[in-house]
């Protein structure tokens, strides 16, 4: 659970051990899941120790962090892949992510092999908390928040109601402080999969053995990666307990808006993650997105703190009725989207039978945008092939470690669908052949109304 404070772009889950005395080597941005309390059937309650968050102690914290990741990574520097692979838990399901350090889901092996090569060898930064990529909030944008559709999977079974019921509840303490709107398909929900392309995420149970309570996603992953996912152990906490269903799911779809364990923060002193964040508020230990044994003050409750509140609606703008405390948030506000008149109109620009070699790279555009309207680049087609890479960026081109958007899916489809942050006035595009590819690939952009029509294809 990262704080509201603190946006980044990836999937979190809730799991024991994720603070543990033990010594966590490098992480990518988290997953987003529940892990199990103190209590929880069949597990044991994990260890941990109350530290005052003096700035003494936050910089010792940063030094023991250090110092765990680097006794980790030497004790790994002699892993092939393959060896690194073998040490890694797999959901036993079919699009089973892998998990990290209990907590951390990553979608497939070929981003699992980047993980290892970015941070199991490598040594890390360990800075300070919006998930982010390439330093891009991982966000949805104006249109894709007002749309959040999902499905309640009939699987459930005698839990579905419950589920549809509390899904309810936790989204609706969301919706009541940020421009946000999800939406029950409940046409969809006895096909409710991975693969269902009707709903913007799926919500489904699993058997992971309690290797997680609940686990969920970034708004930046692709449609067969967004799914909040229910382990049978979340429905057999003790009923007079804190934690019930209700946290988790409040916890979880902090996630999927693209929020980040508040713990991550060298303030708590403990439960460094990564830094691949931006923080919206000061340190909350009271934040429905910061876990209990990492040194939060909270309990499993899981509620929204003020912090929370007004840090979401800052990031999407208020909810009708909520009002932004600005002594509360630390950041500029997202701005209230403004129509008609400030952008000429939406084109979208073609590029059909495109291939690109292994290794290599092909560049398209530049293409003029207005900030604040939707960009939306979208590769693949009926005869697309291999497995070419998208990327795009603002103001300057792509290069293989900086992007503000790189899908990175298995396989020639890929689409980016980002709000043209502020300030930009351009955005490049780059498709670089993991393996060799064919495809076709469409730019759908809105330039100011002076800029002449026209985007720029140059291979390399």
């Amino acid at each position: 659970m990262r704080s509201l404070r603190t946006v980044t772009c990836v999937t979190l889950v809730l799991a024991l051990g994720a603070c543990g005395g033990g010594s966590p080597p490098a992480q990518p941005p988290p997953t987003t899941a529940a892990p199990p309390p103190a209590g929880a059937p069949g597990l044991p309650p994990p260890a941990f120790e109350r530290i005052e968050a003096t700035p003494e102690a936050v910089v010792k914290a940063r030094e023991n962090l250090q110092t765990l990741a680097d006794r980790a990574r030497r004790m790994r520097a002699s892993l092939s892949f393959e060896d690194f692979e073998a040490t890694v838990y797999r959901e036993p399901f079919p699009g089973g992510k892998y998990i990290v350090n209990g907590d951390t889901p990553i979608a497939s092996r070929k981003l699992l092999r980047e993980f290892y090569d970015q941070n199991v060898k490598p040594p890390q930064v360990t800075e300070l908390v919006i998930h982010q990529v390439s330093g891009l909030d991982a966000k949805w944008n104006d249109q894709q928040k007002k749309t959040l559709t999902y499905c309640v999977s009939t699987s459930f079974a005698g839990q579905h109601a419950a589920v549809i019921q509390q899904m309810a509840g936790a989204t609706g303490e969301w919706e009541k402080v940020a421009a946000v709107d999800f939406v029950h398909d409940p046409a969809q929900d006895a096909s409710c999969n991975a693969t269902n392309p009707a709903v913007v995420f799926d919500v489904r149970p699993v058997n992971v053995n309690g290797n997680y309570l609940a686990r969920a996603f970034f708004p930046n992953e692709p449609r067969p990666a967004r799914n909040v996912l229910i382990d049978e152990t979340s429905f057999q906490l003790p009923p007079a307990g804190k934690l019930q269903l209700a946290g988790i799911l409040r916890h979880e779809l902090g996630h999927t808006l693209g929020f980040r364990h508040e713990h991550t923060r060298p303030e708590s002193g403990t439960c460094f993650e990564d830094n691949d964040w931006r923080p919206l508020t000061g340190y909350d230990a009271f934040s429905v997105m910061h876990y209990p044994q990492c040194n939060g003050q909270g309990d499993w409750g899981l509620i929204l703190t003020d912090r929370d509140k007004n840090a979401s609606a800052c990031l999407y703008g208020p909810a009708t009725g909520f009002t932004i405390d600005p002594a509360l948030v630390t950041v500029t506000c997202a701005a209230p989207a403004t129509g008609g008149g400030t952008s000429g109109t939406p084109k979208t620009e073609s590029f059909a039978g495109q291939s690109v070699a292994k290794n290599a790279q092909k560049s398209y555009g530049p293409f003029a945008v207005t900030p604040g309207t939707p960009l939306e680049v979208r590769m693949g087609g009926s005869a697309a092939t291999g497995d070419p890479d998208l990327y795009v960026r603002f103001d300057q081109p792509p290069v293989v470690r900086s992007y503000d958007c790189r899908p990175y899916l298995d396989g020639p489809a890929e689409v980016c669908a980002i709000t043209v942050p502020a300030n930009a006035s351009r955005v490049f595009v780059m498709v670089r052949g993991y393996e060799q590819g064919t495809y076709d690939l469409q730019v759908t952009h809105t330039p100011p109304p002076t800029t002449p029509p026209g985007g720029l294809n140059v291979p390399d």
